[in-house]
């Protein structure tokens, strides 16, 4: 996954549009903006440094593609409260999680980011696949 899919948001009022995920198009309905939620990344990630080190520079490429291939203003972040919600936090966590088992993480950090940062609300997506593994 070294390209960032986004769907395209053709016909959409504006509005309307600032509040839907540019890679998947949901609506967001928790506006953590990446950037936010990075921070959060870099704080947990300080109780394993080599794993920080590895991590960020692919983290930091992909907020890069966000913003490169940002389609309309974003929905205001609720916590830094600029306009940069463009990604929900669902579609975020999980390209940490797939960065996090492309470089070989181990059960327990896999374990420890989900209940950390779980925001598969539904259990539609990863979650499934936590569960089916027993993480969580």
């Amino acid at each position: 996954m070294t390209t960032l899919k986004m769907l395209p948001k053709i016909y959409l009022d504006p509005v309307l549009e600032a509040s839907l995920c540019d890679i998947c198009s949901n609506a967001i309905t928790n506006p953590i903006c990446p950037y936010c939620l990075n921070e959060e990344l870099e704080a947990w990630l300080t109780l394993y440094p080599h794993l920080r080190e590895e991590l960020m520079p692919r983290i930091k490429k992909f907020l890069a593609a966000i913003e490169d291939n940002r389609l309309s203003e974003s929905t205001r972040c609720i916590k830094c409260l600029n306009k940069r919600a463009a990604v929900c936090p669902y579609c975020f966590t999980e390209r940490v999680l797939y960065e996090l088992k492309n470089i070989g993480s181990s059960g327990y950090v896999i374990k420890e980011f989900f209940m950390f940062f779980n925001f598969d609300f539904e259990h539609t997506g990863y979650s499934k696949e936590a569960e089916k593994l027993g993480l969580i």
